[in-house]
Order: structure tokens, then sequence, then C-alpha cells
């Protein structure tokens, strides 16, 4: 008998609102919850993550597996909040059972934050995906509508983006219409929204959560690197308010020369915890940090050096500045050396390596 752990995350512990204390550990255990869970949110996806995982449980033992089955939840407060209450869950039902296999069973993309937490006490076999297939009429669909608008409303998870993110733009644009740059209140609105775009859209959050719990060294340089772009934004902010948001040559310059060295540090120092945290574990792969820290540092050169150039041309167009002095060309020459570096260094890694196997 092969025995495996079929495990249900509820990241946001949606289940408690329904008096579900987790970790629930058992086929039985877990119908009741299920059943108690759907009397109060019939139509939470996280009720279709419960009954998938006893549709699984049942599967595997139809299988002569010899599954176990369980429901561990995070919390709704913050990131870290929740990833200590799953950390300390799962380290309970895997020392009750003793089964170090896991079968995940996730409905979000939030959810899958568990997946590092997990990896560092078992062995994830799979992961399930549930996803809900419904087909609704015209009728239907305002109903829909008025379920989501209710749940943008009470749901922390979306008030946030559907009341807090449009009334931080609303403040965004009052403060800087008052202020003796009223003209460029649109662009810095349409700034803020499109970093926040930029932000959900790449899913950093849940990036960087994943490398803070994954190492220690990840944390520390997750910090120093956060910290080095956010004081570059407010130097650079000093700039351009000290220029007036002037878009001339030397102005440019100017923004170039205040924020790249910052952004520079940020990058260094991610790709050197990288490193690092490859060197430990002796990986060959430590040299592609290697070169993409080197590509960082002889672009922060580069672009500092361009800022100078554009500075020192005032009266000419910037096009003219980048195309006349040669400026695209050197950029063109570093970027093919470090792509032929790389290239070089990829063959050889493989070489080391030997051949991929087989399977």
């Amino acid at each position: 008998m092969r025995r495996i752990l079929v495990l249900a995350v509820d990241y946001d512990d949606d289940v408690s609102k329904a008096g579900v204390e987790t970790p629930v550990l058992g086929r039985s255990r877990l119908v009741d919850a299920a059943l108690k869970f759907g009397e109060v949110f019939p139509d939470d996806s996280d009720l279709n993550v419960l009954f998938h995982a006893l549709h699984l449980y049942e599967e595997l033992r139809a299988k002569e597996y010899e599954p176990e089955v369980a429901l561990i939840s995070g919390s709704s407060e913050s990131h870290v909040e929740a990833g200590r209450r799953l950390m300390e869950q799962l380290s309970r039902v895997i020392d009750a059972t003793g089964v170090t296999d896991v079968i995940l069973v996730l409905d979000s993309v939030e959810d899958e934050l568990v997946i590092p937490i997990v990896q560092g006490r078992a062995n994830i076999v799979a992961i399930e995906r549930v996803v809900v297939e419904q087909l609704r009429g015209v009728e239907e669909t305002y109903v829909l509508l008025g379920r989501y608008l209710r749940k943008a409303i009470e749901d922390p998870k979306y008030s946030k983006v559907f009341f807090g993110l449009p009334g931080l733009l609303f403040i965004v644009y009052a403060l800087v219409s008052s202020s003796p740059y009223a003209e460029y209140a649109w662009t810095v609105t349409l700034g803020v929204l499109g970093t926040f775009m930029v932000i959900r859209g790449f899913h950093i959050p849940e990036l960087i959560m994943r490398k803070w719990y994954a190492s220690s060294i990840y944390r520390v340089t997750t910090v120093i690197s956060l910290a080095s772009t956010l004081i570059g934004a407010a130097f650079l902010v000093g700039a351009l308010v000290a220029q007036g948001f002037s878009a001339d040559a030397r102005s440019l310059g100017i923004y170039m020369k205040t924020f790249v060295p910052f952004l520079a540090l940020s990058v260094v120092v991610l790709y050197s915890g990288r490193l690092t945290s490859k060197i430990l574990r002796r990986s060959v792969r430590a040299w592609r940090d290697v070169v993409a820290v080197v590509f960082t540092i002889l672009i922060a050169v580069y672009v500092n050096r361009v800022a100078d150039l554009v500075a020192s041309y005032p009266g000419l167009d910037i096009i003219t500045i980048l195309y006349d002095l040669g400026v695209v060309n050197t950029f063109v020459v570093i970027s093919l050396s470090l792509v032929t570096v790389y290239v070089i260094l990829s063959y050889a890694e493989r070489y080391a390596l030997g051949p991929p196997r087989r399977t």
C-alpha cells in the first residue's frame, strides 16, 4: 500500500467564517466541514476544493493507495500571517499522519503561495487546480453580477481592487491638482495606475512572497532591493520637482543619473542573493547570475555615461545625440558581447552536466 496525503488549501481562511476550525484531518471530519461551510457559503469556490479533495481521496483508495485527506487554511490579515499559520498546520498534519508525499488541491493563483511552504516539509507529487464549469443564461448574468458586486464590497481581497485602487487614484489626482503642478495631474495619476497594473500583472507580490519563504538569503536581499528602489524613486521625484518636470536633454540626463544607480543596486542585490544561494548549493548554474550582475553593472555605467553625454549637448535633439555620437552602436556591441558570452557558457554548462536524461 502506498501512502499519500490529499491536502486542500484555503489560503485566505474563508472556512473560518463558517465556524470550521483547521487543520481538518480525516474523511469524515472533512465531509462535516464541507457541509458546514456549504450551508453558509454554497456558491464559494472553496467548497469545490473540499469536495474535489474528497473525490480525489476516493479515487486513490480505488487504485490501491492508502490516502489521507486534510484541510489547512491561512489568514486574510496578511501574507506573513497566512504563511505562518499554513506552516504550523501543515506540520501538525504531517506529524499526525507521518505522510510526506502530498497532492495539493487549489483553486486560485493566491493559493499557490503555499507551494514553497509545503516543499519545505513534504514532497509535492501533484497539484490539482479546481476550475468550476458553469453555464449561465442572460437572466442569471444579472444575478451573478449582483453577487460579484456584493463580494467586491464585502470581501477585502476584492474591495481593495474595486474600491481601494480607484480611491487612491482619486486622492492622487486631487492632491496633484491642488498643487502648483496641476497640469501634471493626469500624468501622475496614470503613472500610479500603470505601476499598480505592472505589479499585479507580473504577480510581483506573489513572486516576492515565494522568494521570502524559500530562503533567508532571499528575505535579506528582497528588503534591501525594495529599499533601494523606493529611495531611488524618492530621489527621482525630488529631481522632477526641482527641474519643474522639464523634458529637455539636460533634465533627462539628471533623471537618469538620479534613479539608475539605485535601480542597478536593486537588481544587483537580487541576483547576488540568487548567486549566493546557488554557490551554497554548489550549483553549476551560478555563472548565470554572475553574468546578470556583470551585465547590470555595465548597463548602469553605460547609462550614466549616456546621461553625462546628453547633458553635455543641451541644444541638440536627443535622437540626434544618440545616433550621431555612436551611443546606439556602443549599446549594440555590449549586448552582442554579453549574448556571445552567455551562449558559450551555456554550451560549456551542457557539456559539464552531460545530455539530459530521457524518462
